[in-house]
Formats: structure tokens, C-alpha cells, sequence
């Protein structure tokens, strides 16, 4: 009985904590398009198709139209999250005879290989990153080099949904109140009225939440920082360097392709910009010897010879190609 109760009480192992993250991530997906379904089942059918008259479809209709394209971007955007790979590291990436030693610190145990700047080990899908931003149990994937642009679109058509849901329902939220507040409301109308007011507070709330989380992320974007670094206080200056510009940092994530940083798809001008392996850093990110890179510039002929000379760094920046600092 002893026997039975001690193996009862047995620590889970790594790999049990890994599939249990998860399932779990995998039962977030399942919440999330429930949620997805019924808001939209409240908007489109409750609040508006119920609503809808000869005399206001002019002005409903359009509302509807929009609001079904947001839908549309926004599901498509999270799929793509979900399931675009984020970035692997390459079979033979590492370091060459001659490197400095800070390329052989940054070595994974775990996967066996030397991970290059900005990347890391995420525990959950048990790999190395690209430029990992923070793994996401919300679409259960690694936001990273390849999917980062993705997320940020999921963001972005969130938050602009559930505001456009905010505003353009706060009529008929309005008036049901009203109604209950001076004993109007029939009886038939309570199911569809209970169903507007829940929908409507709950999308009231979480706007302002996810718009503060998408303010988080505009600000690392055009930093070009990210989750990690910025939790990174240790190394702040240090992963300061990687800011080379508000247009640059944005291509960085976004593409190129004006036109695709508001679609989710994928084209040669649409990826972002670079191979989530080497990183730009500013002509002035010059740092003290004992802590960080420091960069010479050295004139010859009409060229700018770059040479980085490496002191005793921690365990996750070097420096390679300069650019000049951001205006």
C-alpha cells in the first residue's frame, strides 16, 4: 500500500510536463474558436440580421460586410500563427575555426547545437527558435522569425475587431438597458437580450486588455526587440544595437510588401526581412569591452571595414553587419 502511494506521489518527468503544456495549449485552441463562434453568432445573427429592417439595411448591411472580412483576416492570421513553423535552426549552423569563443557559449544541450543570436531553447516545443519573441499557448506554437508577422496580425485584427464590435453594438446594447431599467424588456425578447449584454461586456473587457497587449507589441516591433530581450534587463543596452531604424525594425517583422504587412500571406516581398540568423546593429552600438561587442569602423578606400572585437559577453549577442543609428 506504501508502494502504491509512493508511486502515486511521484514528481511528473520532463517529457509528462511537456505533454501536458501541450494539451493544454491544444484545449486554449478549442476555447478560443468557441469564444470566436459565439461572439460572432451574437453579432452577426442576434444583433444584427435580427435588427435589420427595409428602412436600416443600408447601414447594416456594409457594417456586416466589414465585419465578416475582420473575421475572415482574423482567422486566417491565426491559423497561420498556429501553424507556421517559427524557425529552425539549420543542420550545420555554428561556428568556424577562428570565431570567438561567445559563439561556442551559446551551445543547447538539449538539442545539440549552437544556437545562433537571438534565439533559444523553448522547453514547451522543445526545440530551438529563431529569434523568439515568447512561446504562445493561446495558438499553442513558438512565436518566432517565421511566424512573428502572423501574430502580430492576430493582434492587430483583434483588437480592431472587438472595437468595431464595441462601438458599432453599443446601440443595441444601450437600449436593452434602458429597456430593463424602466421595465420594457418583453419576455420573448430575453434570451436574444441576454445574449447581447454578455457578449457585449465580456468583448468590451477584452478590447482594452488586448489592446494593451498589442501596444506591448507595436512597441517591441518598432524597438526591434522582443518578449525576451525586453524581459532581458541584464543585457538591455546590449540588445539595444538591434535598433536600426523605425522602417527597418519594421520590415524586420512585417516584409517589405506594403500591401501584405495587412494580409496573412506569404511572398518573397511579404517574409520578413533577413534570415533570423545574422542581425544589423547600429553604427554606434560600441560597448564597454568587459560587458559586450565593441565595433570599429576603420576607413578604407570608399568602404566602411567592420571588425568586431568580442569581450566577455553574457550568453545570447554578437554583433555582424552595422547600419547607422535610427534618426
Amino acid at each position: 500500500m506504501d508502494e502504491q502511494n509512493n508511486q502515486e506521489k511521484q514528481p511528473l518527468t520532463q517529457q509528462e510536463k511537456k505533454k501536458n503544456k501541450r494539451l493544454y495549449g491544444r484545449f486554449l485552441i478549442v476555447v478560443i474558436f468557441f469564444v470566436i463562434c459565439i461572439d460572432s453568432y451574437s453579432y452577426i445573427y442576434v444583433i444584427m440580421i435580427k435588427h435589420m429592417t427595409p428602412k436600416n439595411t443600408k447601414i447594416i448591411l456594409p457594417i456586416l460586410i466589414f465585419f465578416i472580412i475582420l473575421l475572415i483576416l482574423l482567422l486566417w492570421s491565426f491559423i497561420a500563427a498556429m501553424n507556421t513553423n517559427p524557425g529552425d535552426i539549420p543542420l550545420y549552423w555554428g561556428f568556424y575555426i577562428g570565431d570567438d569563443d561567445y559563439k561556442r557559449k551559446r551551445y543547447c544541450l538539449i538539442c545539440n547545437a549552437f544556437k545562433p543570436e537571438r534565439s533559444h531553447h523553448c522547453s514547451v516545443c522543445n526545440k530551438c527558435v529563431l529569434n523568439m519573441d515568447h512561446h504562445c499557448p493561446w495558438v499553442d506554437n513558438c512565436i518566432g522569425f517565421y511566424n512573428r508577422k502572423y501574430f502580430f496580425q492576430l493582434l492587430f485584427y483583434t483588437t480592431f475587431i472587438t472595437i468595431y464590435f464595441d462601438i458599432t453594438a453599443f446601440y443595441f446594447f444601450y437600449h436593452i438597458i434602458l429597456n430593463a431599467i424602466y421595465k420594457r424588456l418583453k419576455y420573448s425578447d430575453l434570451i436574444d437580450s441576454g445574449i447581447i449584454v454578455v457578449t457585449y461586456i465580456f468583448t468590451f473587457v477584452f478590447s482594452i486588455i488586448i489592446s494593451l497587449f498589442f501596444k506591448f507589441h507595436i512597441g517591441l516591433v518598432i524597438n526591434n526587440s522582443t518578449t525576451i530581450e525586453s524581459l532581458d534587463k541584464e543585457h538591455k543596452e546590449e540588445n539595444e544595437k538591434f535598433n536600426i531604424g523605425l522602417y527597418e525594425n519594421w520590415i524586420q517583422v512585417l516584409g517589405t510588401n506594403k500591401l501584405l504587412w495587412f494580409i496573412p500571406f506569404e511572398t518573397e516581398s511579404g517574409r520578413p526581412k533577413g534570415d533570423g540568423l545574422t542581425w544589423t546593429v547600429r553604427n554606434d552600438a560600441i560597448l564597454d569591452n568587459n560587458n559586450g561587442p565593441k565595433i570599429k569602423n576603420e576607413n578604407q578606400g570608399n568602404h566602411l571595414d567592420q571588425a568586431v572585437e568580442m569581450g566577455n559577453i553574457g550568453s545570447n549577442n554578437y554583433a555582424t553587419s552595422p547600419i547607422s543609428p535610427p534618426s
